[in-house]
């Protein structure tokens, strides 16, 4: 699987700025859960932090200018629709503060979470003899797609009136 060029090009700046001197961005070295605190992950499911599964950036701490960013993948057993509403559960409880999920109604099974300016996608796939969740959270394949807009239709002329008759 090969990371997406603007994800590239994001860790890319991300490491840039941390040689600049500053130390309030950090590239994660070592992966795990803990990173998305407030995503729950399902009992059974395990990681995977093998080389191009797995990555998470953050900068800020938790203020309101915090940036925090990347793609926790999770294996385990179990159906992709059960486990997609297990997450349509867990997600808007207060421990976790997410909004409602949409749906996207998509293949793989898919939903979009949102809280405040940030978004969360949760993928749900089969894979061999179990299943892959993918959790991405403020990436550009996080964002649910845009509605297309209505196709503008020409008002309806109204017919003609005859002209009146004289008497």
């Amino acid at each position: 699987m090969r990371i997406p060029p603007t994800t590239l090009a994001v860790l890319a700046a991300a490491s840039l700025a941390g040689c600049a001197g500053t130390d309030s961005g950090s590239v994660s070295r070592e992966l795990t859960s803990a990173q998305f605190e407030d995503v729950p992950v399902p009992p059974g499911f395990a990681m995977d932090a093998s080389e191009g599964r797995s990555f998470s950036y953050s900068e800020g701490g938790g203020g309101a200018a915090a940036i925090r960013l990347g793609r926790l993948e999770y294996t385990g057993r179990g159906e992709p629709l059960e486990t997609l509403s297990w997450y349509a559960g867990e997600m808007p409880r207060s421990l976790h503060g997410w909004g409602p999920g949409v749906d996207l109604e998509s293949d793989p099974p898919s939903m979009c979470f949102e809280r405040g300016g940030e978004r969360c996608l949760v993928t749900v796939r089969t894979e061999g003899g179990g299943i892959r969740i993918v959790v991405e959270r403020n990436v550009g394949g996080a964002a649910p797609p845009e509605p297309e807009p209505a196709p503008e239709s020409e008002p309806e002329s109204e017919p003609e009136s005859e002209p009146a008759k004289d008497r």
